[in-house]
């Protein structure tokens, strides 16, 4: 644009109006436009012409503004200013302030001018302020955060609404000082809390502590409490800025942790120790089981020899044959309490893992069998390669059962088959050992790992009805699982896993 003409005041004053980019038309008393800028016109178009009604350029709200805001304007002689938004033709709301201003010819009012400015985009920077803002304040009251800053050329500081909530005070009755805030905090915390604020003012150094507080009602609160140094350009201290907290829930339910922990340590302690008698008493019994009965039963099956020895041939059947029932008995007595022995020493041997080849264990037991058995003609499948982490002592007791088992109730089957090996089920190795055997009724399974439970009866197949007990806890203290699977006449399988 040139510089404007020099011809005459209106000529300069009309190019200096078409230069704004704000719009501005004049009207007189009459409210009749009797000017409009460049601007004005690209506005409001055909409405904006000389003569036209002034209100005509307005529609709605802004339009009763107008014409209220004028009217006072012609009457008092002092400037007004409002602001309007309108939805243009997109939707999109768009806000201007408007100046109305008297306009006069010497001492009377002839008309007045108005200027409107496009202030949207402060509008809507307002409005993300206000936003924000509110923002701020949602998430202080979610997280229960409060902020306070301190100019300290002022003896007061300044508190978000937040942070009166946690205090429990209110702006009315509550004015922001350091000493009012000591008074509240707990004397224990005291101290810190001035060390804190003497290290922030002389050393500039930030701090970050849980402190108490209690409130006027008299209830205590525990806060986490941030402050921050704000300095010069010269680095001098000019205010405090600071975070605070409310961290009492939190607090309350570690304590509330802390005191199950604690419960739970009492009863843990005084499990073990109903463990460790438990175990005092095991010990015990199984002294008494070794010393007070195995010796009777000796006595009895010496003195049960004697008299057959002695006596030789001269001894009536009747007696010969009570003798060899005593002999019987004082045998299943023997095997009876060994096995009891077994099954407590299971629970109490510590445990070793170490490696071991179990095809080779397994091929050992059965060998054994074979040398006590040679008659049995028993065909045995151990597949090769198994491998487990296991005590070597616990698992040769358990295998023996085991397969032993699996000899004995097969014993029976024209043509007997044993099987051991391993299958992969939920991409675990599951061991198994198989029998062609006597097998049992499922609807009995539950019964096969109780102690003195028996599913075959005493003679049919001899025993005491303990060792797959003893088996299971073998399996347990492996962190396995042991199960079976059978049906009567056709053998039975045993299925167990380790870690």
């Amino acid at each position: 644009m040139s510089s404007p003409p020099s011809a005459s005041r209106t000529a300069a004053l009309t190019w200096a109006l078409d230069s704004s980019p704000n719009q501005v038309y004049a009207a007189g008393a009459d409210g009749r436009i009797t000017y409009v800028n460049a601007a004005g016109r690209a506005r409001w178009g055909e409405a904006a012409t000389v003569g036209a009604s002034a209100a005509g350029l307005f529609a709605g709200e802004t339009r009763g503004h107008l014409v209220s805001l004028s009217a006072q304007v012609l009457a008092i002689g002092e400037a007004a200013t409002f602001d309007s938004g309108e939805h243009g033709v997109s939707g999109v709301r768009a806000w201007e302030t408007y100046t109305v201003s008297p306009l006069r010819e010497g001492d009377t009012i002839i008309g007045y001018l108005c200027i409107g400015t496009d202030i949207t985009a402060l509008k809507r920077a307002e409005l993300r302020l206000r936003r924000s803002e509110q923002l701020m304040v949602d998430t202080q009251g979610v997280a229960h955060l409060g902020t306070w800053e301190w100019d300290i050329s002022e003896p007061t500081a300044e508190w978000s609404d937040e942070l009166y909530q946690i205090y429990g005070l209110t702006r009315a009755q509550y004015t922001p000082s350091y000493d009012a805030y000591l008074a509240m905090v707990h004397p224990d915390d005291r101290q810190r809390v001035i060390d804190a604020t003497n290290r922030v003012f002389h050393e500039h150094v930030a701090y970050s502590h849980d402190e108490r507080i209690f409130r006027p009602d008299g209830s205590l609160r525990y806060l986490h409490t941030w402050a921050h140094p704000v300095l010069d350009d010269d680095g001098a201290l000019t205010r405090l800025v600071g975070v605070c907290q409310d961290i009492t829930d939190r607090k309350l339910a570690e304590e509330e942790v802390r005191q199950l922990n604690a419960a739970l340590e009492l009863r843990v302690a005084e499990r073990t120790r109903t463990i460790e008698a438990s175990l005092r008493d095991v010990e015990a019994f199984n002294a008494t089981v070794s010393h007070d009965l195995r010796a009777p039963l000796s006595v009895i099956s010496l003195n049960c020899a004697a008299i057959s020895k002695s006596a030789g041939d001269d001894l009536p059947q009747p007696v010969v044959d009570s003798l060899a029932r005593i002999q019987r008995s004082v045998s299943y007595m023997t095997q009876l309490v060994n096995d009891l022995l077994a099954l407590a020493q299971v629970g109490n041997a510590p445990l070793e893992r170490a490696e071991i080849d179990l095809s080779q264990l397994c091929e050992e037991i059965v060998a054994n069998l074979r040398l006590a058995s040679p008659e049995r003609q028993v065909k045995v499948e151990v597949a090769p390669g198994l491998r487990c982490n296991v005590d070597v002592s616990l698992m040769r007791a358990a295998m023996e059962n085991l397969i032993g088992n699996a000899w004995k109730y097969s014993a029976r089957a024209a043509h007997a088959r044993i099987k051991i090996g391993t299958m992969a089920v939920d991409g675990r190795d599951v061991f198994f050992v198989r029998d062609n055997g006597a097998g049992f009724d499922m609807t009995q399974a539950h019964r096969l790992f109780a102690p003195f439970q028996r599913l075959h009866a005493a003679h049919e197949f001899d025993g005491t009805g303990v060792g797959l007990a003893a088996v299971q806890r073998i399996i347990e203290r492996h962190g396995g699982h042991i199960w079976a699977e059978g049906a009567t006449g056709h053998g039975a399988t045993f299925f167990f896993t380790m870690t």
